[in-house]
């Protein structure tokens, strides 16, 4: 008997498990060569951490923008 880790929740699960005990999961695997048969795919996220630190980074900046042109119209209105 071996542990290997659930797909699903990366719980400990003995490999003759159906499923696992903490996220109920199925575990699927081959009695003769014990190959995982149930193996979850992650998409990769298609921006990098370059990418989203670049976004907010304009986002940032466009509302600074926008600040410095709204408040002294703001403040020319009420004076």
């Amino acid at each position: 008997m071996a542990l290997i880790k659930c797909p699903d929740c990366s719980t400990a699960v003995s490999d003759r498990a159906d499923k696992c005990p903490n996220c109920h999961c199925p575990i699927a695997i081959s009695k003769s060569n014990h190959v995982i048969e149930n193996i979850k795919v992650v998409e990769k996220n298609s921006e990098g951490c370059f990418l989203q630190t670049l976004n907010f980074g304009c986002v940032a900046g466009l509302v600074l923008l926008a600040l410095i042109i709204i408040l002294p119209l703001l403040a020319s209105l009420f004076s």
